[in-house]
């Protein structure tokens, strides 16, 4: 029994020389968590992207403020075109004793032969007259006949081909008859039929054209 007492006491006496386990200390209060400032609305993309920016849209005044200055200075030019063109929509009169037709002057003159005549007509500026339809044919025509003549000498001759003196393009074939081209070379008009070809030594009446350029 008193070793049982004894065995007690030594328990107890070993148990308080242990050490005692620290109290946890308390843990301090969290601080509040401050409310969170509100997020401002996104602005819409699509209108950001469209809105130019302030260069852009200085360029874009620059443009803006360029285009009545470009209009007015094409304008002028334009203008300006229009003035310094020569002969263009002007009026004009053919020299005394000449017949003004289409766009060129026309004089009949009195015999001579077919080159003699072109010599005529270059000192006056003009050429021996070429037709390239039947209304130009015509109206050489009722000059030669106003002017009591029958016939006339034109422009026409024979060199590998039919040609015209003022070097346009020979398209009208109406002829009356046709000599031989190696001994009749030069064109002459009848007043009553078409165009024919004769000896270019012969004397006939012949008509001079100038363009509108030289009336």
């Amino acid at each position: 029994m008193k070793t049982l007492l004894l065995l007690s006491l030594l328990a107890l006496s070993a148990a308080a020389d242990v050490p005692g386990v620290p109290d946890v200390p308390d843990v301090p209060d969290v601080p509040d968590v401050p409310d969170v400032p509100d997020v401002p609305d996104v602005p819409d993309v699509e209108a950001l992207v469209d809105a130019p920016g302030p260069e852009l849209q200085e360029d874009q005044q620059l443009v803006g403020d360029e285009v009545p200055l470009l209009e007015d200075e094409e304008a002028a030019m334009m203008d300006a075109e229009v003035m310094d063109a020569p002969g263009r929509d002007r009026f004009f009169s053919c020299p005394s004793g000449w017949v003004r037709y289409k766009n060129s002057c026309y004089l009949y003159a009195s015999s001579l032969s077919w080159s003699s005549a072109e010599s005529h007509c270059a000192r006056l500026g003009a050429s021996m007259a070429s037709v390239h339809d039947v209304f130009d044919y015509r109206f050489l025509q009722t000059l030669t006949r106003e002017r009591g003549g029958v016939t006339a000498w034109l422009g026409g001759f024979y060199f590998q081909t039919w040609r015209w003196l003022d070097q346009t393009r020979f398209t009208y074939l109406s002829y009356s008859s046709l000599n031989s081209v190696s001994s009749s070379p030069c064109v002459y008009l009848r007043v009553s039929v078409g165009w024919s070809n004769s000896a270019c030594t012969l004397s006939r009446p012949f008509i001079c054209m100038r363009r509108t350029d030289t009336c």
